[in-house]
């Protein structure tokens, strides 16, 4: 189950890259969630992803920061289907209007998250 998660990992840090180069990827991204429901869907892998990393905490070498990222992913998965759907759309809204550096700065505080995330998960 590592594996899939550092492939998952690998993938994030590819897709913050990009983001970096282009910010506009992110907005499009925001866009496909914000249509109808989708927005479960994000809730829903957020929830899955906490669940198999604090799953995983003990197996690695920063299990403090395992767990720490388990629970925060379990937290904001979960908190998404409490919201009414009105306020997580009005949310994404917001965030799909943030400039460009923002954007960026997101992008690079996912990189370090995952990158570090990466670190304590190999072996």
């Amino acid at each position: 189950m590592t594996w899939v998660i550092v492939i998952l990992g690998y993938l994030v840090i590819a897709l913050c890259g990009a983001i970096l180069a282009q910010p506009q990827i992110v907005r499009r991204i925001l866009g496909f969630f914000s249509i109808g429901s989708r927005i479960y869907l994000a809730g829903l892998i957020r929830l899955v992803l906490g669940i198999i990393l604090l799953s995983l905490a003990a197996q690695t070498r920063l299990w403090w920061y395992v767990v720490a990222v388990g629970l925060i992913s379990s937290a904001a998965g979960l908190s998404i289907f409490f919201f009414a759907l009105k306020r997580s759309k009005k949310l994404l809204k917001r965030l799909q209007n943030q400039s460009n550096l923002i954007l960026r700065l997101y992008a690079v505080l996912g990189l370090v998250i995952w990158a570090i995330l990466i670190y304590a998960l190999l072996p």
